[in-house]
């Protein structure tokens, strides 16, 4: 077992080794307000990776694809969000539950730990609150 994308796989770099980047398409991830601080840290002015939607804010997408995603790979890689590290496990708020994302064209391939379940739920209670401070 190792650890990638935050999660426990089986195989090593699964979404390198398949050369996927669907997750970095059409992207709708939430950025916590950490998310937003780290990567303003790296240089880059919020509303150029931001947008807000339904109270969250999210990460900006150019051209069908995350603005940090040049076309081959994250150009913030090491500093991306941590829902981008977690993917593909998602919380399903119908379950109330974190599960691996069905969207995931590779999903078979991974399996996820009581320790990233616990971290992914942290981190939507974490987006929840955020979203309810900021209204």
């Amino acid at each position: 077992m190792s650890i990638y994308c935050g999660v426990e796989v089986s195989l090593k770099n699964v979404c390198i080794d398949h050369g996927c980047v669907k997750c970095c398409l059409d992207t709708e991830m939430p950025l916590l307000k950490d998310d937003v601080e780290r990567i303003v840290g790296l240089g880059f002015k919020e509303g150029f990776f931001s947008v807000k939607s339904g109270g969250f804010i999210s990460l900006r997408n150019t051209d069908g694809r995350c603005v940090f995603h040049d076309g081959e790979k994250c150009t913030i890689y090491s500093d991306r969000p941590f829902g981008c590290r977690l993917y593909p496990v998602i919380f399903d708020v119908e379950s109330n539950s974190p599960v691996i994302d069905k969207m995931c064209p590779f999903n078979v391939k991974f399996s996820f730990s009581f320790k990233v379940q616990n971290e992914l739920s942290r981190l939507y209670h974490r987006l929840i609150s955020e979203r309810e401070a900021s209204v």
